[in-house]
């Protein structure tokens, strides 16, 4: 199956020109550490995993097991091990210090550029945003919400519950494995894979007739995907589904996600998805946020 990519040109222009509101889907990227400032990436995290192991006494044995860890496995692995060896306690605690290592000496979060310009873009009107939907359990987004006066509503998701995304008038943001700071969150291999049917049907509601970008995500197997799946093969289902990668070459990405390509050959072929090719959200959101010249026009 051959696959169209389309470039950041466009996607700014699709956004921009969005009238009906869009849903995002967030992953890691967005939050991730950017000039000093965000979230430690998947390397960092492991390296708290590690501490941890060592001050509780159990690194020999952490070690030797997660030595044995693939890459693409070793982040749900890992905390699937520290689990193991001290607890879901443990699991909470070194998310709990990942974030803590990202605030300042008032205990404030630190908002890396993309999650500050995502936020400004829809202030200054140039994103019309209904949901965020995001697997990161950090709370960048709410912080930032706040400092600029946006309303929201946000919503940590780890029991099998029914959500509704039409409380008020709010952007909705939802934690979809959790959130460092509301009690457990997710990320297992056994907790992400783990069935979530309300969720899971919720999200299909949600997503099956409105405009969703996905970015920043790695597309692995949990309530999101599944979900995806199943919304694709309904062919009533008017959804228009944005799907950004990072990387820029046409045929890694074809190679990298031959199984993300099947599971959604339905949509692909309906034409109700759209890929995109070199996706860096700094620099897309950077762009957003820029007020335009009819609105300076507007306020000089």
């Amino acid at each position: 199956m051959s696959i169209g990519f389309h470039n950041e040109r466009i996607l700014v222009s699709r956004l921009k020109t969005n009238k009906k509101g869009t849903t995002f889907l967030f992953g890691a990227a967005l939050s991730q550490k950017n000039g000093g400032l965000g979230i430690p990436n998947v390397s960092g995290v492991l390296q708290f995993i590690e501490e941890f192991a060592e001050e509780n006494g159990v690194l020999d044995l952490y070690s030797e097991d997660s030595n044995e860890f693939s890459d693409k496995d070793k982040y749900q692995k890992s905390f699937n091990l520290i689990a193991g060896l001290c607890g879901q306690n443990s699991v909470n605690e070194i998310v709990r210090r990942v974030v803590e290592s990202n605030m300042d000496e008032q205990g404030k979060q630190q908002i890396p550029q993309a999650v500050k310009d995502f936020v400004t873009g829809i202030k200054q009107e140039n994103l019309l945003v209904n949901n965020i939907i995001t697997t990161n359990f950090d709370t960048l987004l709410e912080e930032e919400f706040t400092n600029q006066g946006i309303p929201f509503n946000s919503f940590s998701v780890v029991a099998d519950t029914q959500f509704h995304d039409e409380i008020n008038e709010n952007i909705n943001i939802i934690h979809l494995h959790g959130s460092w700071d509301r009690g457990d969150s997710m990320h297992t291999t056994t907790q992400l894979q783990s069935s979530r049917e309300r969720i899971e049907s919720s999200l299909q509601n949600l997503i099956g007739d409105q405009t969703v970008v996905i970015m920043g995500y790695s597309g692995w197997e949990d309530s999101f995907t599944r979900s995806l799946a199943a919304t694709v093969i309904n062919s009533k289902s008017e959804y228009d589904l944005l799907w950004c990668f990072y990387e820029q070459n046409d045929a890694v990405i074809e190679k990298n996600e031959k199984e993300l390509f099947n599971k959604l050959v339905d949509g692909i072929s309906r034409g109700r998805i759209q890929f995109f090719k070199g996706i860096d959200c700094n620099s897309v959101f950077s762009q957003l946020s820029q007020v335009s010249e009819l609105k300076k026009k507007k306020t000089s």
